[in-house]
Formats: C-alpha cells, sequence, structure tokens
C-alpha cells in the first residue's frame, strides 16, 4: 500500500485551497473585462445546484478569501526552516528553504493570487481622482 508523504500532503491541500481563487480570477476577468463569458456561464449551473444564485454566498466566499491565505501559511511553514541560536557574543538567526518545487510552486501560487486581490481591493476602494 502506498502512502502520501507529508510533503505532497501539504501540497495538495494548498493546491486544493488556492486553485478556486485562481479559477474565479481567471473566469471574472474573462467575463467583466474582456467579454468572454463562456466560462463564468458554464459553471453557473454547477453553483445553482449547489443553493448558490444571485451571490456567491458565504461559503464560497470564505474559500476564495481565505483559501490562498491558508495554503500559502501550510507551504512557507513546511518548506521555511528558522534556527536561532544565542551567545554571550552574538545572536545568530538562521533562515534556509527547503527545495520542495511543488510547495514552492503552491507558495507563488497563493502568492500570486493575494497580491492580485490585494490590488483589486485597493483600486477598487480608492479614492484616487485624476483630472
Amino acid at each position: 500500500m502506498r502512502t502520501i508523504s507529508k510533503n505532497k500532503l501539504i501540497f495538495f491541500v494548498g493546491l486544493l485551497l488556492s486553485v478556486p481563487t485562481a479559477y474565479f480570477i481567471l473566469i471574472s476577468v474573462l467575463k467583466y473585462e474582456l467579454g468572454y463569458d463562456y466560462l463564468f456561464d458554464s459553471i453557473r449551473p454547477t453553483l445553482e445546484s449547489w443553493g448558490i444564485q444571485e451571490s456567491f454566498g458565504w461559503n464560497i466566499n470564505l474559500l476564495i478569501l481565505f483559501g490562498p491565505v491558508l495554503a500559502l501559511v501550510l507551504n512557507i511553514l513546511h518548506i521555511l526552516n528558522i534556527r536561532f541560536e544565542f551567545s554571550k557574543q552574538k545572536f545568530d538567526c538562521q533562515l534556509s528553504i527547503t527545495k520542495s518545487w511543488w510547495n514552492l510552486a503552491v507558495v507563488l501560487l497563493s502568492g500570486g493570487v493575494l497580491f492580485i486581490l490585494s490590488v483589486y481591493l485597493f483600486l477598487e476602494n480608492c479614492n484616487c481622482h485624476y483630472e
């Protein structure tokens, strides 16, 4: 019987938490900015069968907002190693990153998604009026 390593499990959990947000951003940009509503309209019957009507509801919104945050934290905690050493003369802190490319990919994906959401939040609520 094959078992899944902790490395792969954290990767899959992080991927499952980040992909819905990335997909939502992709289909929203395609529909509202570029005018291609095919992907957005194709997922609408699935969402309606889950009981999600006009607005997406708190269940999917929580996944979209906090899924990438949780994925980022899980994968960073897994790949980042911090070691402290104290002595009378000095204080040493050593940071090392485990070379786990799949977990690093999830960190980049969730970090990119969070960056896009942050820029959107700033631009949507900015009162910058240029004349």
